[in-house]
């Protein structure tokens, strides 16, 4: 089994941030290793930021997968994507966000 990579996302998944953010999450993928996001410093997300983590979700889910790093979907993350309708997508498989 692959080891995990672990990607913090700081304190912001916003507009500001989603360019340098998706090409680290890109490169985890890449690299065939099951990616954990740790997403414990969370404070805001935009909808770029949910974006982004679906966008993530869906092509992660199709390689080694992901997770959420501490097993919990961080409020902010919570918040944000059930605001866009999305609660379900940004997600790992078989996991409530």
């Amino acid at each position: 089994m692959a080891a995990h990579q672990p990607i913090d996302l700081g304190e912001q998944l916003d507009i500001t941030v989603v360019a340098s953010l998706k090409e680290a999450l890109s490169d985890a993928l890449a690299s065939g290793q099951t990616v954990a996001l740790d997403g414990t410093r969370l404070q805001r997300v935009d909808a770029a930021g949910v974006q982004l983590l679906v966008a993530f979700a869906q092509a992660a889910g199709h390689r080694a997968g992901w997770s959420w790093q501490g097993g919990s979907v961080p409020g902010p993350v919570t918040e944000a994507a059930a605001d866009l309708g999305l609660a379900d997508r940004a997600q790992p498989v078989g996991g409530p966000l």
